[in-house]
């Protein structure tokens, strides 16, 4: 290498160091990017490359020059930590974990280090491990209501709904999301109302899911939900229908089994991650992304089918929604749904599992209040649930058309 080539890419790093500082990280990683050109595989310009592109969230790509860096000079520790976070943000949880691991022993012992190798222990399904983790960081800094909140969501997927609570109002103390928390605090101790779940968990929850929704619903948890649902409309439905929607549509399991019979077929979800692999199947004639509420709200269409395969139980009270329904469905149009079912009397109830039940008295006089009738419902498995089938109420109502008297306002 020429010395004006050495000299150039030093006044390129210098250029890169001074502008991260200065706040500039596009122009900082520019100018390690020209360094790195003019000085190939040198460590430093690595090393601050990937750190840029971290700090950028620009995650993938921060991977290559942080690996080479690492592999030079291993006793970087703020490399590895910039690794960790790179790794965790992507999901590759094992790498993560390693690197988090060098950084900390590397003196490193920043609580938001110790805090994601907690995440990526549990990621990995090291619960006992994790909660231990958890809690030496909360012995630590026992502020930290993040902890708080993921150290209850390992009790209560666990089954420890105490030990959950406790967890959930030390994060509520010291500053968690009151409306998250909340609700994940009701779901543990059934104490206080909480109608329908907070709008961004559900979104967040299947965004999330989309990716592998398919693969772990239907293939390892042996979903059959939308298949029977579907297989098992009373005879009473026509065989050609003009307008179909379905609710919650998710990945779209629903459109195969009903797309023949549909003139026109609507899917709507609360997740654009899920509307856009249900959009794949090419299978939906409109797909729309919205909460249910307010769609049913403003369609100015009316429905011979309404599907609603394993929804309701992320929406809780469904006293709005057949108002809503009652009021975009044709005469004689038929709505035919899933729920789990709830003890008598106990109407719609936030469960530990994060999901509501709901009562077949409360479904029958939701039905009745709103011009249904029931036509058929049976129950059978749904899916699994910790190895053990999950029971579903598969309910085919017909509406009349019309309103009970003293029954509510459709809302529209």
């Amino acid at each position: 290498m020429q010395p004006d080539t050495i000299e150039q890419a030093r006044q390129a790093f210098l250029a890169g160091v001074a502008r991260f500082e200065q706040g500039d990280a596009p122009g900082a990683e520019a100018a390690f990017a020209q360094a790195l050109r003019l000085a190939p595989g040198r460590p430093s310009v690595l090393l601050n490359l990937g750190l840029t592109r971290v700090h950028l969230q620009r995650y993938t790509e921060a991977l290559a020059p942080l690996r080479e860096a690492l592999a030079a000079n291993p006793q970087a520790a703020d490399g590895w930590a910039a690794l960790g976070v790179a790794c965790s943000a992507l999901g590759h949880w094992a790498e993560a974990l390693a690197a988090l691991e060098r950084a900390l022993s590397l003196g490193l012992a920043h609580d938001d280090l110790r805090l994601r190798r907690a995440r990526a222990l549990a990621r990995l399904g090291r619960v006992a491990e994790a909660v231990a983790a958890y809690r030496e960081l909360l012995a630590i800094t026992p502020v930290l209501a993040d902890a708080w909140v993921e150290l209850g969501e390992l009790h209560r997927e666990s089954g420890a709904h105490a030990l959950a609570a406790d967890c959930y109002r030390q994060g509520l103390t010291h500053g968690a999301d009151p409306t998250l928390t909340g609700y994940l605090l009701a779901a543990v101790t059934r104490e206080g109302q909480v109608p329908r779940p907070p709008r961004a968990y559900v979104q967040t929850l299947f965004d999330q899911y989309a990716d592998d929704f398919d693969a772990h619903l239907v293939g390892t948890l042996g979903y059959q939900g939308h298949r029977v649902l579907v297989q098992r409309l009373p005879e009473a439905v026509p065989s050609r229908l003009l307008r179909v929607l379905d609710v919650g549509c998710g990945t779209g399991l629903c459109a195969p089994l009903v797309r023949q019979r549909a003139a026109h077929l609507t899917g709507v979800d609360l997740s654009a991650e899920m509307v856009a692999k249900a959009r794949q199947r090419g299978l939906y004639d409109e797909l729309i992304v919205g909460d249910l509420h307010e769609v049913l709200a403003d369609t100015p269409q009316r429905f011979d089918l309404v599907l609603a395969a394993d929804v309701f139980i992320y929406v809780g009270e469904l006293e709005s929604v057949f108002e809503r329904l009652a009021a975009c469905m044709t005469p004689g149009g038929w709505l035919a749904f899933t729920v789990e079912r709830g003890t008598p009397g106990s109407g719609a109830e936030l469960q530990p599992s994060l999901r509501y039940t709901h009562a077949p008295d409360y479904i029958a006089a939701l039905a009745q209040r709103h011009g249904f009738r029931g036509e058929a419902c049976f129950t059978e498995p749904i899916r699994h649930d910790q190895q053990r089938p999950l029971l579903a109420d598969y309910h085919y109502l017909q509406h009349s058309g019309q309103k009970k008297p003293g029954s509510r306002g459709a809302g529209l």
